[in-house]
Order: structure tokens, then sequence, then C-alpha cells
């Protein structure tokens, strides 16, 4: 088995690029890849998944314990497992907490480190140096230079280099990813040239010296046996609603839900005992009023709505207020909470760790909140309403998952 993790210098190296387009590059050898992202990013996900035909999937140690974090891995690990890093390879939480370098200790998975080369020659040995000896425990396998003029250029850079280099990946507008407010523009949204990026990213890289630097041993798990489903959430899925941590699904699942997805920019009502309303990008789609929604919360079913679904469920007239956009970022970044009451999700005094990215307001009048962040309320909870900025990762709060499971299930009964 294989696994190692694409880290970057610094943000904006080309990460997502190089990692989509390698798994895209093994999958076509006929090789079974599993993609993961470190960190709470819901939009590179989309990427791996395109290029793997597997589900991408999150790996966040400071949402998550480490334990849970091994099981995540472990149980998805297969032939080829790529990791792709978040930010630079030591930058993580205020504490220094969930880096790339941390999750990559962590798994005991190599790295292979991404270097930006537009504007270095023989200086890159120096930078590849600092990084692959600043944590003496971290296993540095090697090296990818990304926009490198050719190859004339990559000799500067190779021979500077006291470590193996992998090869190199050349400027090709033809496979930058686009991008929006908050990030990437997810791969649904979008022409998305799997086998292009593949044959690009991987023309002048040696594939086999990857493998063969980056062999590891992983204890498979068996797989725990499937729950009946006690009680069928509906999870808004269209391209309004497309922020979901794939691992929270499958929290939901084990705790006794059948997911059924709808669309509710398009008026979509399945039957179901509860309604999960993730986040995207509802600011860039008109939402026509949805009466049958409104109808069914407004008789009582439980909702469970982050970020996004905040927003939607305030034009839809559920929730006090009104929302609006602003140019710069409002909250960014991993977040502490406590819960204020009782709600459909927690229970009063829980504590919590989440993940805010909005650049949207919601202003209202006082309401019930549903936690108490940084000392003051966030989100709205009432009755059968938990609607909050705050993103969670159930496998760091898996008995939010349960309870969720229970309201949908005493709603049915």
């Amino acid at each position: 088995m294989n696994t190692f993790v694409i880290a970057g210098t610094q943000t904006g190296a080309g990460k997502t690029t190089i990692a989509t387009g390698l798994m895209a590059a093994f999958a076509r050898r006929g090789l079974v890849v599993q993609g993961f992202k470190a960190g709470p990013d819901y939009i590179d996900p989309s990427y791996h998944a395109r290029a793997t035909g597997r589900p991408g999937r999150n790996l966040d140690l400071w949402l998550c314990p480490e334990p849970a974090v091994r099981r995540l891995y472990a149980d998805a690990a297969a032939d080829v497992n790529v990791i792709e890093g978040m930010m630079g390879l030591f930058d993580g939480a205020a504490d220094g907490s969930g880096s790339t370098a941390q999750l990559a200790r962590v798994l005991g998975a190599p790295v292979v480190l991404v270097v930006d080369a537009s504007g270095l020659a023989q200086s890159a040995g120096a930078l590849v140096h600092g990084f692959a000896t600043y944590d003496p425990s971290l296993a540095v396998a090697g090296v990818i230079f990304n926009r490198v003029a050719g190859e004339g250029h990559y000799e500067y850079l190779r021979r500077a280099l006291r470590l193996p280099a992998f090869g190199w990946v050349e400027p090709d507008p033809a496979i930058a990813l686009p991008e929006r407010h908050l990030g990437l523009v997810p791969a649904g949204e979008q022409p998305f040239d799997v086998r292009r990026l593949a044959a690009s990213v991987s023309r002048r890289l040696d594939l086999d010296a990857l493998l063969r630097r980056t062999r590891v041993r992983v204890s498979k798990r068996t797989p725990a046996p499937a729950r009946t489903p006690v009680a069928t959430i509906a999870v808004a899925r269209d391209e309004a609603f497309c922020f979901y941590y794939r691992e929270n699904f499958d929290a939901l699942e084990a705790a006794g839900a059948r997911l059924v997805p709808f669309s509710p920019l398009r008026g979509e009502l399945p039957e179901a005992d509860a309604l999960y309303l993730g986040g995207g990008f509802p600011e860039l789609h008109r939402a026509r009023p949805h009466r049958r929604l409104r109808e069914a919360v407004g008789a009582g079913m439980p909702v469970y709505a982050e970020c996004g679904g905040l927003m939607y469920l305030v034009g839809q007239g559920l929730i006090p207020g009104r929302v609006e956009m602003t140019r710069g970022l409002q909250h960014f970044g991993y977040k502490e909470a406590r819960a204020d009451r009782d709600t459909v999700i927690v229970r009063r005094g829980r504590r919590v760790r989440g993940h805010e990215f909005h650049y949207s307001r919601w202003i209202h009048p006082r309401v019930p909140s549903a936690w108490r962040l940084e000392g003051a309320g966030e989100g709205y909870a009432r009755g059968n309403i938990h609607a909050s900025y705050l993103h969670l990762h159930f496998c760091g709060a898996p008995d939010c998952a349960r309870r969720f499971v229970e309201s949908a299930r005493r709603w049915r009964r």
C-alpha cells in the first residue's frame, strides 16, 4: 500500500492541482485510489472524488481526536492514498495543532513537498532543506516542483537539492482551477477534464519512483455491520447546498439514519423525519418560497442547518432577521463553542469544536442562540430548529449525530 501527503511550502503552491492530477494518474493505471484532505475544506474533496471515483474524505486533528482520525484513514485506505495538505506544511491552529505536519506524523505518512518554483533557482535548495530539517521526526520523501519554466530551469532546481526530486510540472492554463469568494469553484459546477489534468501533471513526473518511496503498512479494519435505519433524514444536495463532510453522513447512518438527498432550489421535499441543510452557496441562487418545507418545519420536523442552511431558513422566513453579503470575511477558522440550550442535536452545556468560513452577515433581533461562542451568542435554537454558522465534524462530536437521529425518530413516532 502507498500513502503520501502532498504538502506545500505555503498556500497557493499548487497542492490541489498536483494532488488531484496524481490521483487521476494512478487511477488510470488501474489502481484503487483514495483522496483525503487535511483540515476542514469542503471543496477540494469534490475534485478528489471526480479523480478517483470514491468519496473524498477529511482528516482534521483539531476537529477530531487522534484515534478517530486514525480510524477514518484506516477504514477508507486503498491501494494508493493521497492526502492533500492545507496551507503550508507546518501551518495550523493558533496553538500549532491540526497542521499538515502533525497529520503526517500521526499517520506515519511520508511527505512530498510541492514547491512553487516560479522565481526560484538554486535558492530552492535552502528552502527545501529548511522544510526537511525543521522537524526531524517528519519523513520528507522528496519534492515536486510546480510552475517550472522548462528543462533548464528544472536542472538548476534539481541539482540544488539534497532530497530526491520526483519531477516537475509546467504552467498550463488549461488545467487551472477557477476560484471565487470561498476558494475553488466546486468540481460539480464546471467542466473538469480529469484525463487532461492527469496527463499534464504527470507528464514529467517519475510516478514509479514516487511509489517506491511511499510504501507504508496500514492495518485495515473490519467494517462495522450496517444498522437498520430507524428514521429518514432528508439532506439538501444541489448547487446551493454542497458543503458536507462525508464522515458526517457515515456517522448519521451508523446512528440509524437513512439519508435521502433533495433539492430545495427545485422545490423538492421527500418523505422524511428530519432535515439536514448544509452549507454552500445559497447567495448565488434565487430560492423561491418553499411552501411544503415551511409547513413541515412549522409542524415540528427537526432541522439542523449549517451556514448556508441558516441563510436559507432566514430567506424562507423560518428564522427572524435578514442576511446580507459583505466584501470581507466575517468569520474564518476553527472555533470552540458551548451549547446554550438543549436542541435537536445537542444538550445544553456540551462543548464542541467547529469551523466557520463565510462572507455573509445575519442581522436579527435578539433570538435564542444555539451556541455560546467567544463570549457571545451564535446561531438560532428554538423548538425543532438548530441553525448556526458553525460547521461540525460529527467524528469529533458523535453524540450530536446520535441525538439528531433520535430527534428524527421521535418525530417519526
